[in-house]
């Protein structure tokens, strides 16, 4: 007996299995970590000492805005590389 709910000529694609989803999301970790943490606390360490605060400021919400685009891309890339 089929199932009504898939018609019969759409087969659903077969979805990547654990082991690469594991894979992307330790690499979207990883790189979270390092552009929204690791990078940030070094800039405010570094300009700190160098700059005045609203010029600091200025430049880590920039490095902020970049790194989340950044990210957002990455995610959107990683999610294409299971589909293909």
């Amino acid at each position: 007996m089929e199932d009504p709910g898939i018609p019969r000529g759409n087969v659903p694609s077969r979805s990547p299995g654990w082991t690469s989803s594991i894979i992307r999301a330790a690499v979207m970790l990883a790189v979270s970590y390092l552009v929204f943490v690791l990078v940030p606390n070094e800039l405010l360490g570094y300009l700190s000492k160098h700059v005045e605060p609203q010029v600091r400021d200025l430049i880590v919400a920039g490095w902020w805005a970049v790194a989340f685009v950044g990210a957002c891309w990455l995610f959107v890339r990683l999610q294409r590389v299971g589909t293909r």
